[in-house]
């Protein structure tokens, strides 16, 4: 077998089922070995971005997303998606064609480093030289993708490497054991947040799986801890739970960010305390008690210093903690009537052992108990009134933004689709209006990068085919990438696309409103008919300038089975919740 063979063969084996790019000169054996390879597809895009979001959507469907790039301008072209899936910790792999080690440093045709290109973006580079080398080099390459804090991985392969001859050496399948609490933080944690009056949980991008974290479910039950999401990850956790209060950051109601701000303890699991999520690092007050769990050393301390800090995969740790609990509540079958002696104390009548060991609440622990459901209740009503969707009211000519969260929340409660947002301006809407009741209903980034939402619920519905996904973008993210609604069409991958078309760059123009006095400069153009251009693909178009006619428009794109897009006319106004302004960029 040759480099590129054994290379393939190594995805396979990892598990790598779909392979995204667009063909060039030193790609062309990856793609030739994918062709004749059993259980693994290659999908040609239209451009290299594109094969990098898809990867970035389909490892947050399941599993890792893997793209490939030729040389130079084709690799660079992936940077976007890889600077990406770093800033939201994705597990993509990117295998990029390299100028042949023959003529390397010559200044060869479309040559780069990519090593040295890549690494300020990727969590691991790495170039191969040895063709002997390529299956134990690319299967470490999806560990390292999948292991701790998940993060893309680039591998640059030489067309020499590819084309020679090469040993099948291939290392078993593994996935390191996600790191676990010691008794002692796992106990240490227990006790302040049993004694807390008015503790807080926040639940960051580290909280993931397939369901909802049980563990934290139960821990949040059993001590009634209220609960609160970072930015954009609003929907892992159940939003119909009594001891949900919101999601942090941009387009926050004020009730989610006063609960924080008036917590005496805050335990903050999988959350690197983004910029958004903390209002710019102000959120957490000096007197705040944090708790924080993250499987990344690097993150504990990174912005706040944490009381204690504990590195460990955020299910393991929330499972030894709601286990914890209930074991706390449980007297032990060897108490004997009049003493609280537990396994471990010194064995006298009346001592109440080590800290965190499993005692009986005492009566300020059942105090604590008492005030904590009362201000979880408090604050789940007061986040509930702030919360409560503004009545839409139709405009003439075009569909206001509170009338296309109403729409979405009507058809998303009707068809059980999966939302993913790609509109900085809708996304307030969104984090305030909608709620999602089950795991996986929806996603966005963090990245900042425009243009990620469809291809990424392409990569979704390529890795998830039986279900249905709805991707909400600005109509300038759309138009970065709309050459690829022709990928689509021809991979049946039924998208529905809802563009929410204000003529405008919409985050800019709010910024030149507010910081600058409302000078408008480059922010205004003009959009074609995006209904009748994806009826031009063979897709299916629906163009709605009314509100009457968002719902059915929406609910004949679901059901043409095509993928589609719903070009919704707006104001070129049409933006953020009133009141609202956009965050400083200084």
């Amino acid at each position: 077998m040759n480099g590129a063979a054994v290379a393939i063969e190594a995805l396979r084996r990892e598990g790598v089922r779909h392979l995204l790019g667009l063909p060039g000169t030193t790609i062309m054996h990856l793609i030739d070995a994918a062709g004749q390879a059993e259980g693994i597809r290659y999908l040609s895009v239209r451009h290299e971005q594109v094969a990098a979001f898809m990867a970035d959507g389909y490892a947050r469907a399941g599993g890792i997303g893997t793209c490939l790039a030729s040389r130079g301008p084709g690799a660079a072209n992936l940077a976007i998606g890889l600077h990406n899936a770093l800033a939201e910790s994705i597990p993509v792999l990117a295998l990029i064609g390299q100028v042949p080690d023959g003529i390397y440093y010559r200044e060869a045709f479309e040559e780069m480093d990519l090593v040295r290109f890549f690494e300020p973006i990727t969590k691991w580079s790495v170039e191969v030289h040895d063709p002997g080398r390529v299956a134990e080099l690319v299967q470490r390459a999806v560990r390292t993708a999948l292991s701790g804090r998940p993060g893309p991985v680039m591998v640059s392969l030489p067309l020499d490497v590819q084309t020679a001859q090469a040993a099948a050496t291939y290392q078993p399948v593994r996935r390191a054991a996600p790191p676990a609490p010691s008794a002692g933080d796992i106990d240490a944690a227990l006790a302040r947040l049993t004694a807390a009056h008015r503790p807080v949980i926040i639940a960051g991008g580290g909280v993931r799986g397939p369901g909802y974290d049980g563990g934290l479910l139960r821990l949040a039950e059993q001590l009634q801890i209220p609960v609160v999401t970072a930015w954009l990850r609003k929907n892992i956790f159940p939003n119909d739970s009594p001891l949900f209060c919101g999601s942090l950051g941009y387009g926050a109601v004020p009730a989610t960010q006063e609960l924080v701000r008036r917590a005496d303890v805050v335990l903050a699991v999988g959350c690197r305390f983004s910029e958004f999520t903390t209002d710019r690092w102000t959120l957490l007050s000096p007197d705040t008690a944090l708790i924080q769990v993250d499987i990344d050393p690097g993150a504990l301390g990174r912005y706040y210093v944490p009381d204690i800090g504990i590195c460990a995969d955020s299910t393991v740790a929330t499972r030894a903690l709601a286990d914890a609990a209930a074991a706390r509540e449980r007297p032990p079958a060897t108490e004997r009537p009049g003493t609280t002696e537990r396994p471990g104390t010194t064995g006298q009548p009346g001592t109440t052992g080590q800290p965190g060991s499993a005692e009986l609440p005492r009566d300020t622990e059942r105090l604590a108990a008492v005030e904590r459901s009362a201000w979880a209740s408090s604050a789940r009503r007061e986040y509930c009134r702030q919360a409560e969707p503004p009545s839409p009211s139709p405009g003439p000519g075009s569909v206001t933004s509170a009338a296309l969260v109403a729409g979405l929340r009507t058809v998303l409660g009707s068809t059980q689709a999966t939302l993913v947002q790609d509109a900085p301006s809708l996304g307030p809407w969104i984090q305030r209006y909608l709620d999602f009741t089950s795991p996986g209903s929806y996603y966005a980034s963090g990245g900042g990068s425009m243009g990620w939402g469809f291809p990424a619920a392409m990569g979704m519905q390529l890795a998830r085919p039986a279900e249905r996904f709805i991707t909400v973008s600005g109509d300038g993210s759309f138009w970065m990438v709309a050459q690829d609604l022709e990928t689509a069409v021809r991979e049946k991958l039924p998208v529905v696309t809802v563009i929410g078309n204000n003529f405008a760059f919409g985050n800019t123009r709010d910024r030149q409103a507010s910081a600058h006095g409302g000078r408008y400069l480059g922010v205004f153009y003009r959009n074609p008919d995006f209904a009748a251009y994806a009826r031009l693909l063979g897709a299916h178009g629906e163009r709605v300038e009314t509100t009457d006619d968002l719902v059915p428009a929406l609910e004949r794109a679901l059901a043409s089975g095509l993928p589609a897009v719903v070009d919704v006319v707006q104001d070129q106004h049409e933006g953020l919740p009133p009141g609202l302004l956009p965050p400083s960029a200084s």
